[in-house]
């Protein structure tokens, strides 16, 4: 009997029905054959193969079963035996080829060895055995330990170089997108060391290396994040079904169409608020990129450099930069590539009246610009490079690193010129002048919904775990109502997934920052604790104290990871008298014309370590809100002010720029919060 070739793919490929009829559905011949090239990549040549999160120098997850997995041709029995116990397990490879065993883990120890027979053998060595947590999430969880170039991690150079750790172990996940879900990833276990700590999450490591202090046992790290994504990225699609304000958008449940959809609404938008803000995208140069700038309304800049570092000062609209240069003379006739750094955030670049490349998504701000020229562009004597730079929000500027900014002959990487230096400058159209547009969060594959669940959680499923640590939410900032539902779902939606149990679950609520906006931030904060008084095994961190106003990537990542592992130690890991929590909000009191607020988490006290207390407010029933003045009284606060004499509510830290200055004595913040539940525009 004949086959289709739809019926021959779905074997070879091991799709589910489910997925396989979206993979269809979509239409899309280039789409098919990419997931099937990562399908049937495990089955090549019928011998036994293993997912990239099982390897070599990997940590197993002590005193359980730890499942392994993988391909191998189907009928084909496969057994493991591992050397801490000398005991092997089988399994038969099934009609799609993948096969399970699941091995016992004894107490915390290695080196060990597994070795993993069908028609071909695989022996993993240096295993560890010991504790293994997945670190997950946006930018801060994604911030390396040696920094960006606009975000430094403090002591980085002291830190990396002690970072020889060898009872650690370090897994990054390769970013990766994926329409449907899929079974692998790229990446590898490494043992920490200066060289693989370096480009490894800040925040995970410290978090790591705190568990390894304490316990002095095997601590394996999974790392798996991308910078600007939001939360419904991380979620199956059949958590983002439950979601109307997801599922029913176009699309929604057709990630392909979903994302098509949202790139031509999106694209009329973007254009117009870019042409208001004079950033119009064309391949005409304007005049002033023509010739040498010139003028009063020029200023001198060093470059590279943060805005508020020179005298554009604070500053979010458009900024035009030049600067002349000449060249060798066996230069004029060949190709050439400008590397510019990191831009904050979008840009377009000329080169002697040339569009010779440019950026226009806000989310390109981490991206080196490397623009190639053509042979002929380069002229005689003065050349012009013209940079139109554009900033929404944040540092502003071309702002990476010197080293990172020069000319060079393309296929060359020392025949080079320097372009950092003394740049002229001018401030065109402000973002406050013009009416602003709310970026299409689904524009890009990273934040349509399920993408990286699908490419970067789903191939982890189900490597035994302890628990896990995430650091996101900026990019959600604009539904911080609907992240109230979508986090704790993502939570669930993991714990189903892995079939493990409620594991447990620690994150960071988001730092004070200068955002465009007073209040999302305070939305979002709030639905942040909602998701550990919902759940079971979830805690939360507060950072209200160790943010920074002008950085939305914070230097301080080492109490990151600190306070995270705390909440692991004391609630995971038997440090039964270890002060874990900040003070959080419990109940209020009125007082004729005051308000008593109550803590949990108190511990032995309030203190303000002999500062006033900052950002309380306090509203009657006008729901007009006013500073207040607040003091410690024993484990409560007591806030009044003169302008309100009957009291009904307060905040506390609800703006999104609140640096607050409230902890228990053990020096850990309290949380923001509102008495009230009053709406919020």
């Amino acid at each position: 009997m004949q086959r289709s070739t739809e019926s021959i793919l779905f074997v070879f490929c091991g799709l589910n029905e489910s997925n396989f009829k979206t993979i269809i559905q979509m239409k899309s011949l280039k789409l098919l054959l990419v997931v099937c090239v990562l399908c049937l990549a495990p089955y090549a040549y019928s011998q036994v193969s293993l997912p990239a999160v099982i390897g070599s120098h990997m940590v197993l997850q002590q005193k359980g079963e730890a499942p392994l997995w993988g391909w191998a041709k189907p009928g084909e029995q496969v057994s493991v035996t591992t050397s801490w116990n000398g005991q092997s397990e089988s399994a038969t490879a099934g009609t799609d080829g993948k096969w399970m065993v699941k091995v016992k883990t004894p107490d915390a120890g290695g080196p060990y060895s597994i070795d993993i027979k069908g028609k071909n053998k695989i022996i993993l060595e240096d295993i560890l055995i010991g504790e293994v947590w997945i670190c997950s999430g946006q930018s801060n969880m994604e911030m390396p330990l040696s920094g960006w170039p606009n975000g430094p991690i403090e002591k980085s150079a002291e830190v990396i170089a002690a970072a020889n750790n060898p009872k650690m172990r370090l897994f990054t996940v390769k970013k990766a997108t994926s329409f449907v879900p899929v079974d692998t990833c790229s990446g590898n276990w490494k043992v920490c060391n200066p060289e693989t700590a370096k480009d490894f999450s800040a925040s995970g490591y410290f978090f790591g290396l705190e568990l390894l202090k304490k316990m002095d046992i095997p601590v394996g790290l999974i790392f798996t994040a991308w910078g600007g994504t939001d939360v419904e990225a991380w979620m199956s699609n059949e958590y983002v079904s439950k979601f109307p304000e997801l599922a029913n958008a176009p699309g929604a449940l057709d990630p392909e169409k979903f994302y098509l959809s949202a790139v031509a609404k999106d694209k009329a938008a973007r254009e117009k608020y870019l042409k208001s803000i004079g950033f119009e995208v064309s391949n005409q140069a304007p005049e002033w990129a023509n010739t040498l700038a010139e003028g009063q309304d020029w200023i001198d800049v060093p470059v590279p450099s943060e805005w508020s570092k020179t005298k554009i000062g604070d500053y979010q609209g458009l900024v035009e930069f030049q600067v002349k240069f000449q060249v060798p003379k066996k230069w004029l006739k060949k190709a050439v590539i400008v590397e510019l750094g990191a831009i904050d955030e979008m840009d377009m670049v000329w080169l002697n009246g040339k569009l010779i490349g440019k950026h226009t998504n806000p989310l390109d701000w981490p991206k080196l610009r490397k623009y190639e020229v053509a042979a002929g562009t380069l002229i005689k004597g003065e050349n012009i490079l013209s940079v139109s730079v554009a900033n929404t929000g944040g540092l502003g500027g071309i702002n990476g690193k010197a080293a990172d900014m020069k000319i060079r002959l393309k296929g060359s990487e020392t025949e080079s010129q320097p372009l950092a230096g003394t740049w002229k400058a001018r401030k065109g159209q402000p973002i406050g002048t013009v009416e602003p547009v709310e970026w299409c969060q689904y524009c890009s594959y990273p934040n349509t919904p399920t993408m990286l669940y699908n490419a970067m959680i789903k191939p982890l499923i189900p490597f035994a775990i302890k628990g896990a640590i995430w650091y996101q939410g900026e990019s959600n900032r604009f539904n911080g109502m609907l992240y109230r539902s979508l986090f704790p779902a993502m939570i669930e939606n993991w714990r189903h997934d892995w079939n493990q149990g409620p594991f447990p679950f620690y994150y960071v609520q988001i730092a004070p920052y200068t955002y465009g906006d007073n209040y999302s931030i305070g939305i979002l904060r709030e639905s942040q604790e909602y998701a550990m008084k919902k759940l079971p095994n979830a805690g939360m961190i507060v950072t209200m104290d160790i943010g920074n106003l002008k950085n939305i990537h914070p230097a301080n990542k080492t109490d990151i990871g600190k306070r995270l592992a705390t909440w692991a130690l004391a609630k995971d890991y038997g440090f039964i008298n270890m002060p874990y929590s900040g003070p959080m909000y419990q109940s209020m009191q009125p007082a004729g014309e005051k308000i008593i607020i109550h803590f949990n988490f108190v511990y032995a006290g309030l203190t303000s370590f002999g500062e006033e207390l900052r950002h309380f407010e306090i509203a009657g029933s006008d729901r007009v809100f006013k500073p207040a003045n607040a003091r410690i009284d024993g484990q409560s606060v007591i806030v009044s002010s003169e302008e309100v004499k009957e009291p009904v509510a307060v905040r506390f830290g609800w703006h999104n720029t609140d640096v607050t200055n409230l902890y228990n004595i053990v020096g850990l913040p309290a949380a923001p919060f509102r008495t009230d539940n009053w709406e919020v525009k």
